[in-house]
């Protein structure tokens, strides 16, 4: 009998539960749905990886229109609540600082995964249905949201100074599948020391499939800051090849019995030493028309590099891979651009260096030199010295920074350039 009343009040209490449901509003079991959804969708995120590509832009207080600043080409994932970063192409992402990707400009975290965890995980965001609209043609609910600065964990850094500031914004969800269509992002509570006016960032989400899955991720991204004096910075940034990275072994009973092939020889690591003057060709051209931030740059070394003129410590024709850190072009009415480059490695016969220098400041400047073409212009390069008209990008350790003038350029393969080795203490260590 005790059995008995137990299974019917416990009936009582889910079908009062089913009444009350059906009791609120619409927009209410439109949230509560979507929240569901959208944690099932967020879980999904740290298993892939997608090329971000970041045009950036820039526009002075006293112009309308926006003029390009360089372009910036990186890995992206999400990790353990953090999004990592890596060159396209590189063996492994990186947990360090945006700054360390690109020589200047504006950059930009958590619009991968990290700001939509934040506002659709966390218990502090408040929800506010706004009505009805559409976003890309398609019928779409709004609601607004809100999460105050001592949860949010958006910080801004700027003129040498950083702030944990608020969130406010609004996102957009399909009513019929409960997809996360668009969400915006406003830095909510600046502080004036920062010199920030306002901070907008906008993001469009799809559902893509990959292998056989589909998984939501963002798909483009605007990012504008406003500054007190009136200039203006913007990204546009768009993801593409995503795809899912994980490990798999296999055996297999049908191999032939062979030996076993011997294994490659160990690579031997090698630390250069400071003082060395490295000669290093260009393998492949840098043209303004198609280089980007984290291009990779291949070179080889001319002659062999001799330590107090004896030992070889770098032999003749070994390997040296590096990047493309920054490549500003000058607003109008200015014309050039701002070249940043970085040799990190050096390779040859079963050995290994890291390389870190800087580049030999030598005017190149030269009508008939085969290796430098400026779009029909007379070429006018520098190094690391003042471009046009004073225009000078930021010097980060262990980089060198041409200085052209004209419309375009392009270097061509066998141009050649002196770096000089530095001590590896003098390096900014990357975490790993």
């Amino acid at each position: 009998m005790r059995s008995n009343l137990r299974g019917i009040a416990l009936l009582v209490v889910a079908s009062a539960a089913v009444a009350a449901q059906d009791q609120l509003p619409p927009e209410v079991l439109l949230l509560a749905h979507f929240k569901e959804k959208i944690r099932e969708a967020l879980s999904q995120v740290p298993n892939y990886t997608c090329l971000e590509t970041i045009q950036r832009s820039v526009r002075d207080r006293h112009k309308i229109t926006f003029a390009p600043q360089d372009t910036v080409l990186l890995e992206i994932s999400n990790v353990g609540n953090k999004e990592l970063l890596a060159w396209p192409g590189a063996q492994r992402f990186e947990d360090a600082d945006l700054t360390s990707f690109a020589s200047n400009g504006m950059m930009c975290s958590g619009i991968f995964a990290l700001y939509a965890a934040q506002v659709f995980l966390s218990n502090s965001t408040t929800m506010k249905y706004h009505g009805k609209e559409e976003i890309r043609g398609f019928p779409a609910a709004r609601f607004d949201y809100q999460v105050a600065s001592v949860w949010s964990g958006f910080q801004i850094q700027a003129n040498g100074r950083a702030a944990t500031v608020g969130m406010t914004g609004s996102f957009w969800i399909d009513p019929g599948s409960l997809e996360l269509l668009r969400m915006d992002v406003n830095a909510d509570g600046i502080p004036p020391e920062l010199g920030v006016e306002r901070s907008r960032t906008v993001i469009d989400y799809a559902r893509m499939q990959i292998g056989d899955s589909g998984v939501l991720l963002p798909q483009e991204a605007h990012l504008l800051m406003t500054l007190v004096d009136g200039e203006a910075r913007q990204n546009d940034i768009e993801f593409s090849h995503c795809h899912e990275y994980r490990t798999e072994s296999s055996i297999r009973f049908d191999m032939p019995d062979t030996s076993a092939p011997a294994a490659p020889p160990a690579i031997r690591q090698v630390n250069l030493p400071a003082g060395l003057t490295v000669t290093i060709a260009l393998d492949a051209a840098i043209d303004s028309n198609t280089a980007h931030v984290g291009d990779l740059l291949r070179g080889h070394v001319t002659n062999a590099v001799r330590q107090k003129g004896k030992a070889i410590v770098i032999p003749k024709d070994a390997t040296v891979t590096g990047r493309v850190r920054g490549l500003e072009h000058l607003s109008p009415p200015l014309s050039g651009f701002d070249l940043t480059i970085e040799f990190e490695e050096v390779t040859w016969d079963h050995a290994r260096a890291e390389f870190y220098g800087e580049i030999l400041p030598t005017e190149l400047a030269q009508v008939d030199n085969p290796f430098i073409s400026m779009g029909g212009e007379m070429p006018a390069l520098s190094i690391n010295r003042e471009g046009a008209r004073g225009i000078r990008a930021p010097q980060i350790p262990g980089t060198g920074v041409f200085h052209m003038a004209g419309r375009q350029f392009r270097i061509a393969p066998g141009f050649r350039m002196n770096w000089r080795t530095r001590e590896p203490n003098q390096q900014r260590k990357k975490s790993r």
